[in-house]
């Protein structure tokens, strides 16, 4: 019970400090609207072709654009974390009550609730172009991506306190947000790729995530698909947490 006192508080110090500067939330918006208004529509003429048969180009391309939009929020919250190491917040929190998980909690909650008024807003943007899903499915889809924030926000963390530096994480985090993206089948799906690089994006636990967002977005909520990615994301979500916590405490003392 403490340590959900705990979360709750730092939790609502983090989202107050986010509401006072909420531009950047919005500006992440920015770049999915453009692919939704600007290169879905291209998609139209070329769905028979890309394989996607009765399905809408827009329902096969929007479940792509969620997967984006939470993996760059969440992957780019660990510059938070420099700023808090360099202005002494960690050291100040050090000598607080609050457990180590507290505090890492309420900062990933922050970031999820933050990811989920993302995701609705692009769903609710994608409908006006056609975009037909069941509520139950726009459930799942929300759930699924909240699985997303919760693994890539710590994991975000845990490199921010290994290198310590803006100018270090950010390239860092372009080198390994690239080939993620691109062997996941955000844009495109991976059955128009040739075979060689269809196997090499089995070992991308994101190309599964997309999988299961599609099948959701198709109306087969029941697709095996949609519970591989809540297993495979909920193993990644408890290494990211281990991970996270060992720098913290290491940073932290």
């Amino acid at each position: 019970m403490k340590a959900v006192k705990e979360t709750w508080a730092l939790f609502i110090s983090y989202s107050l400090i986010l509401a006072r500067n909420p531009y950047w939330v919005l500006s992440a918006l920015f770049q999915p609207v453009c692919f939704l208004y600007l290169f879905a529509p291209l998609l139209d003429s070329i769905a028979g072709p890309m394989g996607m048969g009765n399905a809408s180009s827009i329902n096969v391309f929007t479940p792509g654009i969620l997967v984006m939009v939470s993996l760059f929020g969440a992957m780019y919250v660990g510059f938070s974390m420099v700023e808090y190491w360099r202005a002494g917040v960690l050291e100040r929190l050090r000598v607080t009550t609050a457990s180590r998980l507290s505090i890492l909690m309420g900062m990933v909650l922050r970031d999820v609730v933050t990811l989920l008024i993302q995701t609705v807003i692009v769903i609710l943007l994608a409908l006006p172009l056609g975009l037909s899903i069941t509520p139950a499915g726009a459930l799942i889809t929300i759930a699924l991506m909240a699985m997303i924030a919760f693994f890539m926000a710590p994991l975000s963390y845990a490199l921010a306190l290994t290198v310590r530096s803006e100018d270090a994480l950010g390239p860092i985090i372009n080198l390994l947000s690239q080939p993620i993206l691109l062997l996941s089948g955000i844009l495109l799906p991976l059955t128009l790729a040739p075979m060689w690089l269809q196997n090499v994006s089995n070992f991308n636990p994101v190309k599964y995530v997309v999988d299961a967002a599609r099948a959701i977005f198709s109306g087969n909520i029941g697709d095996p698909a949609v519970w591989q990615a809540f297993a495979i994301l909920a193993g990644a979500v408890v290494l990211s947490f281990w991970w996270s916590l060992r720098r913290m405490k290491k940073s932290m003392g």
